[in-house]
C-alpha cells in the first residue's frame, strides 16, 4: 500500500498545481465555462487513476515479491 502511495504522490502534486494554477492564473470566464469544468475533472481523473493503473501492471494483484 505505500509502494501505491508512492506511485499516486505526483498525481496529487499535479491536481495541486493545476488547481493553483486555475485559481490564480486562468480568467474567471475560463475558469466558469463548461468544457473547463470537463477538462478538470478529466485531468484530475487522469492523476489518480494513471499511477494505479501503472502500480497494478508492475505489482499484479495477489503476487508478494516479498
Amino acid at each position: 500500500m505505500t509502494k501505491l502511495l508512492a506511485y499516486m504522490l505526483p498525481g496529487w502534486f499535479l491536481i495541486l498545481v493545476f488547481s493553483l494554477v486555475t485559481a490564480y492564473c486562468v480568467p474567471v470566464e475560463v475558469s466558469s465555462a463548461p468544457w473547463f469544468a470537463l477538462m478538470t475533472v478529466a485531468i484530475w481523473a487522469i492523476c489518480v487513476v494513471v499511477p494505479c493503473v501503472i502500480y497494478y501492471l508492475r505489482t499484479p494483484p495477489g503476487i508478494s515479491y516479498k
